[in-house]
């Protein structure tokens, strides 16, 4: 038996007070917070790693700023501070609930905490995971036994934008049976370097991919056949991309009219798929209304990453698609900086200094632990 003991406070990120939007990304800092208490159904890791998402960055994506405004009054009046932020679960069970079936103290997990962030057992759409931290509560049903191939800062990494890339190639045709010609919009990122290769993996036989020339080669390591640099080409020019030639376009740059510009390169019954950039507004290139008139048989999806009953992206079902496709050799993540968890402002100057290749990942401080 292995017994864990920890002290009734921790260290974690995020926000101690409301801010303004403007202000709010300077206010991350170390806070030291209660540990969590578990419910019957819920785990309590251990933190060893974790990530930096867009989605954690919710003074950009609460928008404009009155909603930012908003959703932090309705968080002060649930005690819904200090906020500690990240989204992504890496790290070892030391605890688990009463009514707790598929893990047990000891097991290595992995998960993103959709759940937490809708609801975390005292804020109704407080919009933060508190991954950010040396504990984490989530419910049984958030995580998932991690690749023993990936360790915990590569694992960190790979969750929130894994289960993005899988659910957006699901949702424009993914498993291919039979071959498809895919086009991954921005192949360097965190969704776009995962969706390279889950594409590879899921049936892919002609993957184009764009990115910076300079990143061709890395790339081309993930799987894509072809390489347009955005620098010198446009990816839309028929001399490029055929019209009608493409079975799913999968846009992680997210540029206005990239929507209209993927439906003239899609085949019939070929998709597009998007992903959201902010919160309430969705905010993501879809297609105009007369162009998917003109072309019924394309579908067109604007993705947010939501676990049941709000969506069906952040599932254990998915998750362990993704371990099954990291322990095959399918899917290695890419960490391209990692900071402590102390340096968290110094993490976040890099994310918002952009052309991340890959994803910037945040690693927590050792607790003292007694194993008996």
């Amino acid at each position: 038996l292995m017994l864990v003991s920890w002290a009734d406070t921790m260290m974690g990120a995020g926000l101690q007070y409301a801010t303004s939007p403007g202000a709010a990304e300077d206010a991350v800092k170390l806070i030291t917070v209660s540990v969590p208490t578990l419910g019957s159904k819920d785990v309590l890791v251990r933190q060893a790693a974790s990530s930096l998402n867009h989605l954690d960055m919710l003074w950009d994506i609460l928008l404009p700023s009155a909603t930012f405004y908003a959703a932090e009054a309705l968080w002060k009046a649930e005690g819904g501070f200090p906020k500690i932020l990240g989204m992504d679960v890496s790290g070892t069970v030391v605890a688990v609930g009463k009514e707790v079936t598929k893990f047990s103290v000891g097991d290595q997990v992995w998960g993103f905490n959709a759940a937490g962030a809708v609801w975390d057992g005292s804020t109704l759409g407080g919009l933060a995971g508190h991954a950010w931290a040396q504990m984490v509560r989530v419910g049984q049903d958030a995580i998932g036994l991690k690749p023993k191939k990936l360790n915990f800062t590569e694992a960190g990494s790979v969750p929130l934008c894994g289960l993005t890339a899988l659910s957006a190639l699901k949702a424009v045709g993914a498993p291919w049976k039979s071959g498809a010609t895919v086009v991954v919009l921005g192949a360097t990122g965190g969704v776009g370097s995962l969706a390279v290769q889950i594409a590879k993996a899921l049936g892919a036989t002609r993957l184009i991919a764009t990115a910076s020339g300079s990143k061709a080669d890395f790339v081309k390591s993930l799987g894509a056949d072809e390489v347009i640099d955005y620098h010198t080409e446009q990816w839309f020019n028929s001399t490029r991309i055929a019209d009608k030639s493409v079975d799913a376009v999968l846009d992680t740059v997210l540029q206005p009219g990239t929507g209209d510009r993927a439906y003239g390169k899609l085949k019939n019954g070929g998709g597009f798929v998007t992903l959201c950039t902010g919160i309430p507004r969705c905010g993501a290139p879809t297609p105009s209304w007369l162009n998917t008139l003109r072309r019924p048989s394309v579908r067109h999806t604007a993705l947010r990453c939501a676990s049941p009953p709000m969506g069906d992206c952040a599932t254990v079902e998915n998750l362990n698609e993704l371990r099954d496709l990291a322990e095959a050799g399918r899917l290695r993540a890419q960490v391209q900086q990692t900071f402590k968890l102390e340096d968290i402002q110094a993490a976040l100057a890099q994310f918002k200094a952009g052309h991340i290749t890959g994803k910037i990942g945040l690693t927590m401080q050792d607790r003292e632990e007694i194993l008996v």
